[in-house]
């Protein structure tokens, strides 16, 4: 072979290679394309599609409770007395299923953001809602419709209901507590957060 003809050659792996580069690289920028077009039509459809459930916290209480216990022993001697405090937080919920399905709740969750971090708690359960009227007859008149775990929600329609959460600390921690917030669980939906935009009232 010739000079020229291994200069030609060169020439020729080089313009291969370069028609190769150029191949992947129309490739990689029809790839960038197509996900920068996905993420924005993404972008687009959460920002104007609604969630499916809206919702708004409607009143809050807040119970403190301080109980002092004056245990005995086995022999009726007393001990020395020890204490229980508890915050029951009792939150009144209005919900709308704004989608063309029904919604089913799953459990609703009550925080409390404390100096010390972080503090949550389950609504109670049906049974255990009544059970706090009976032991507290006082927040009697409080009491409303449970919104409950498996509750069905129809298309375009509105749900109320109470859910009550109960909390391991004094009421001088209550009043320390920095926010608040209710997390609404739903079956085959994202969950619904509410931040009270009401006074709370305490008992």
């Amino acid at each position: 072979m010739t000079l020229l003809d291994s200069s030609a050659a060169k020439n020729t792996a080089k313009g291969d290679d370069l028609a190769t580069g150029g191949a992947a690289m129309k490739q990689s920028t029809l790839i960038a394309v197509v996900l920068l077009l996905l993420a924005a039509g993404l972008v687009y459809y959460f920002a104007h599609t609604p969630p499916v459930l809206d919702g708004q916290v409607t009143h809050v209480w807040v119970h403190p409770l301080h109980t002092v216990f004056a245990p005995t022993d086995a022999a009726g001697v007393q001990l020395p007395p020890e204490t229980f405090d508890q915050v029951l937080v009792l939150a009144q919920i209005h919900l709308h299923n704004q989608s063309d399905k029904p919604v089913i709740l799953k459990n609703m969750l009550t925080n409390l953001e404390l100096p010390d971090g972080l503090h949550s708690s389950y609504a109670a359960t049906p049974t255990d809602y009544d059970r706090v009227f009976i032991a507290y007859p006082e927040l009697v008149g409080l009491r409303s419709t449970v919104l409950a775990a498996d509750s069905v929600i129809a298309p375009a329609a509105s749900l109320d209901g109470m859910i009550l959460s109960s909390f391991r600390i004094s009421k001088a921690d209550w009043e320390n507590h920095k926010a608040m917030n209710f997390e609404i669980f739903l079956k085959l939906h994202p969950k619904l957060i509410l931040l009270p935009k009401v006074p709370l009232t305490v008992m």
